[in-house]
């Protein structure tokens, strides 16, 4: 049976500009208060922005035919609140591989097993992704890649 053929694209710093909460993130005394901060806030609309170029993008892919998959270190604690945010921006919501609730290895390793599920029931196209060590991964799998910055 041929798999359906599908794009992977992270959240932060891809299609949400979460540069502000991170910042105020970083100013947390400890890790746990900083993801705890960030947790908090990464959805907000006040202080998180959406890229509608590329969120067109994807809508006109997932229109197309293409599966679209969310693959995120965003921790499942928030899965509710980043779906909602989603699906009121993007229109709406592919599959969703987030980090689980625990889990603290690096965004790449977190990704990379994101990506071994994911080819098993899909054929990934490109992967979308603004952090160097997700890219590399990413390509040394053998998928095409697309570094984005929000600037």
């Amino acid at each position: 049976m041929r798999r359906q053929k599908a794009i992977i694209c992270d959240i932060d710093g891809c299609l949400l500009d979460t540069r502000a909460v991170l910042e105020e993130a970083e100013k947390a005394e400890n890790e746990a208060e900083k993801w705890r901060y960030f947790d908090t806030y990464a959805n907000d609309r006040d202080k998180v922005g959406f890229n509608w170029t590329l969120g067109a993008v994807l809508k006109s892919l997932h229109d197309s035919g293409y599966k679209i998959i969310l693959s995120t270190a965003r921790s499942e604690a928030i899965r509710l609140n980043t779906k909602i945010r989603l699906r009121t921006d993007l229109g709406f919501i592919g599959d969703l591989y987030m980090r689980r609730i625990g889990d603290s290895r690096p965004a790449a390793e977190v990704k990379a097993e994101h990506f071994r599920l994911i080819r098993e029931y899909y054929d990934p196209q490109i992967a979308i992704d603004d952090e160097d060590e997700n890219i590399k991964m990413f390509a040394e799998n053998g998928l095409l890649v697309m570094k984005l910055n929000i600037v």
